[in-house]
């Protein structure tokens, strides 16, 4: 597991916005995701998600539990 956390945002020249999260254990990247939406939305501008692909860091542990892949 990562000693830290980060969001990478990238924006190409169409507009189109790709966000890589690390560091982030469990689920909560995607509450980092939402989180990050939620403020480019309250900027006014359009947000929707067209895909999301998990890390392995999504299925690891998070304050003492382990998700585990279904």
């Amino acid at each position: 597991m990562s000693s830290y956390e980060s969001v990478h945002v990238e924006v190409d020249k169409d507009g189109k916005v790709k966000v890589l999260t690390r560091g982030f254990p469990g689920p909560s990247c995607l509450k980092e995701h939402e989180r990050l939406i939620a403020y480019l939305k309250s900027l006014g501008l359009e947000v929707s998600v067209e895909s999301r692909q998990e890390t392995e860091e999504m299925h690891q542990v998070e304050r003492g539990r382990v998700r585990t892949q279904q």
